[in-house]
């Protein structure tokens, strides 16, 4: 499980990096707010992982652990969007 753990911490780096690009990190966490973003990613993952493999087998737990990093990282960025009330769609 350490291995899948630093599997799911992996991943989760890189949907974070990819929210990055999407320029989806929340503009009051100010200049740090790229390992925030990182962060997030990575600490979702690894939760999505475990509760996948708690309630699933070890391969879908990869699945789950991408699925609740992509939704982490989204939810937690357009919240931050619509609190400064820029538009979400452009």
């Amino acid at each position: 499980m350490l291995i899948l753990s630093l599997i799911w911490l992996g991943l989760g780096v890189v949907i974070g990096g990819v929210a990055l690009a999407a320029r989806l990190a929340p503009a009051r966490w100010g200049r740090l707010g790229w390992l925030g973003v990182l962060a997030l990613g990575a600490i979702a993952a690894l939760a999505g992982g475990w509760l996948g493999s708690t309630l699933l087998d070890r391969i879908e737990a990869s699945l789950v652990a991408v699925w609740v990093s992509i939704l982490a990282v989204s939810v937690v960025g357009l919240l931050a969007r619509r609190q400064r009330g820029m538009p979400t769609v452009e």
